[in-house]
């Protein structure tokens, strides 16, 4: 279940689905135009939304910047149940937690009140689940899970659907853990909201499971590597036109990281979607009510 099997049936957040696409988004930060643009190369306009399409937008939908705008083009889309929308740091307030700013900037509370309206009427969660053809069950997260807390707060539970459900009826306090990224550098268990790219990767020899995350950009083409990465760690992971893709060992599931690291890219290139497909892909299209 990597970028490059394209053809797979999927199921969304444990349930089967009648569509032949998922395509997982990263970090918005707020960049309507940007979201925008990725919708467009999935076929999405403002009077259409493709039969075929689910997507999954792992958090940090906002960033202080056209957030209420962002709230307007994704609000019909969650509601009508073709949008699975995750939590990231950025959205806490609106879920019970800390109010995260950056930079002079923090989010609308417009669009603050509009996420916690989604939050109350169940429509937003921690986590959700791909599935492939094969059998193979992706966890997709805001920050991806750590080792750590695999062990410690998932207790080490091999089944990714489980996994999921366990996520999702957590305490706010342990999925949002801060690591490294918020003040506690020495904390071996970050939650998947928090965790940095090098506190998801570190400890992982196999990972039982495939994880996407967004959340910390690991490589951009313009400033290479992240410092969150560390160097023993870049040799197994390799970029793929704004995706990392991170190898544990050979043979292990890998761990996908998707944030496109929007403050440094244009709005043509810095939201690609990572898509899974089935064999049989539908080209009806719904108009969006």
């Amino acid at each position: 279940m990597t970028p490059s099997i394209a053809t797979v049936d999927v199921k969304v957040g444990g349930e089967r689905s009648l569509v032949s696409r998922v395509a997982v988004i990263g970090d918005v930060g707020g960049y309507v135009r940007h979201l925008r643009h990725a919708l467009g190369q999935l076929g999405v306009t403002d009077s259409v939304w493709p039969d075929d399409l689910h997507v999954i937008q792992v958090g940090d939908l906002f960033g202080g910047r056209s957030d209420v705008e962002v709230a307007e083009l994704v609000g019909p889309h969650l509601r009508a149940g073709r949008w699975t929308q995750l939590i990231g740091n950025w959205e806490l307030e609106a879920v019970g937690g800390v109010a995260i700013g950056r930079a002079g900037r923090s989010v609308h509370p417009v669009a603050v009140a509009e996420f916690r309206r989604w939050h109350r009427d169940g429509l937003v969660r921690c986590a959700a689940s791909v599935t492939s053809m094969t059998g193979a069950v992706g966890v997709v997260t805001h920050a991806g899970i750590s080792r750590g807390f695999w062990r410690n707060d998932l207790r080490s539970e091999l089944d990714a659907h489980r996994v999921v459900d366990m996520l999702n009826t957590m305490r706010l306090d342990e999925v949002s853990r801060p690591g490294s990224m918020f003040g506690r550098p020495d904390e071996s268990a970050p939650g998947p909201i928090w965790s940095s790219e090098a506190e998801t990767w570190r400890d992982w020899v196999e990972c039982p499971f495939p994880q996407v995350h967004g959340h910390t950009t690991a490589w951009s083409p313009t400033l290479g590597w992240s410092d969150f990465v560390p160097e023993g760690l870049r040799g197994r992971a390799r970029a793929d036109r704004g995706h990392v893709i991170f190898t544990p060992s050979p043979g292990s599931p890998p761990i996908i990281g998707i944030d496109p690291g929007l403050w440094d890219r244009s709005v043509a290139g810095a939201l690609r979607p990572l898509v899974f497909r089935s064999l049989g892909q539908a080209r009806n299209v719904r108009v969006v009510e």
